[in-house]
This record gives structure tokens, sequence and C-alpha cells, in this order.
């Protein structure tokens, strides 16, 4: 015979699978260059976000740095650590500013990119993730459109985009899945909001319960 806590249990577990069956909060489908800083000065720095359900092993990834059109790059390493989900990290020029080397989880003397420069994120060596400008192009000084260019800015991508741009050398919009901010922004550096809507989950059934519980 169950007991009055058990019962009581069984009923607040029986809401909770009703409320929540079926729903589970979307993921990036990997990792995603997330803010990217190109102030005055030194002042240079990258964020990458873990936007996925699981901690990812940061030093399995590289960031490539294309300079002025340049199809050979320069491969920045990423520290061997656990990134967990919904954090980020932190890249900054070792010349940047005091004010912005606060934010640095690493620096690095080669993040020295200016606004028509490629930067492309990769898996395993190769296995593009997700990319900043076109390699391959040089745009003299800087990708522009009408909300502004990647030279004076900070960018902070957008909370609705889920999947990095894997291809590399397509045209590059900076309006496009971006949002400007002013010279040397750097509030937002560290924390990222992603929102993709929600994905079907399978719940745990009445029946399941009451085995558990038995």
């Amino acid at each position: 015979m169950k007991s009055l806590f058990t019962k009581r249990l069984l009923a607040a577990l029986t809401l909770l699978v009703v409320s929540t069956a079926g729903i589970a909060f979307a993921q990036t489908a990997d990792l995603v260059i997330s803010e990217y800083v190109e102030g005055a000065g030194n002042n240079r720095a990258i964020e990458i976000f873990n936007g996925t359900e699981d901690s990812v092993g940061l030093g399995a990834y590289a960031l490539l740095r294309y300079s002025n059109g340049s199809t050979v790059p320069y491969s920045i390493a990423l520290p061997s650590i656990n990134l967990a989900p919904g954090a980020a990290h932190v890249l900054v020029y070792s010349l940047a500013d005091a004010s912005l080397l606060a934010y640095a989880d690493q620096t690095d003397a080669n993040l020295n990119f200016n606004g028509n420069d490629a930067l492309v994120l990769v898996f395993g060596g190769s296995t593009v993730v997700d990319s900043f400008g076109r390699v391959g192009e040089d745009p003299i000084t800087a990708w522009t459109c009408t909300g502004g260019s990647t030279v004076n800015h900070t960018m902070r991508r957008l909370s609705s985009i889920c999947t990095g741009d894997t291809d590399p050398t397509d045209a590059f919009n900076p309006c496009v899945g971006w949002v400007f901010f002013a010279s040397d922004t750097f509030s937002g550096l560290g924390n990222h909001v992603t929102d993709c809507g929600t994905v079907a989950d399978e719940g745990t059934s009445w029946s399941e319960l009451k085995a558990i519980f038995r």
C-alpha cells in the first residue's frame, strides 16, 4: 500500500510530465562565433559560444585568421578545457587595452585581425564550424552593409542564429545575422543568448513513473 507521501509525489510528477512532455529547448548545432570586436587601436576580440546541450572540448577546435584576402591561414589554438553548455570563451588580442583584456579567457598575440580579415572556426583542423567574412576576398578596408561595417564596430550574433556559416567562401553580408554596436563596446562579452525555438522530446509516460515509485 502506497504511503500518502508517495501518492503526493506521484501526483506532482504526473503534473510535471503533462506540462513538459514533448517540449525541450533547442540548441545550437555546434559552437558559433557569437561576438566580434574590431575597435580602436589594438582592441580585438572574438567570443565563441557553446549553445549545445553538452560540454565541448575546446582543444579540438581552432580559430583560423585569413589576412587581406589570403587563402593561407594562421591558426590560433584554443585551450584544452571543457566549455560548459551556455558558456562563452573570449579570445582577446594580447596588446589590447586593459579594459578589454579584463574580459579575456585567453589572450593571443596573433589575434591581430582587421576589418578586412576573414575568421574561420574549425574542428579537428579542417571541418568548418562557423566563419566570419569571406576567405579569398579582400574588401580593402572592411565588409560593409547599410547597418555598418566590420571595422571600428562591435558585432553580436543575433539570438536566432543556431547554426554557423560553414561555407567560408560564400558572399558575406555583415547585416545578415549580426547586430552592430559602437566601437569599443565590450559589455556583452562573456555572455550570449540564443532563441532557437523548441524541438520535440519524448516525455516519460505515466506507466514508467508508476514503475519507478511502485
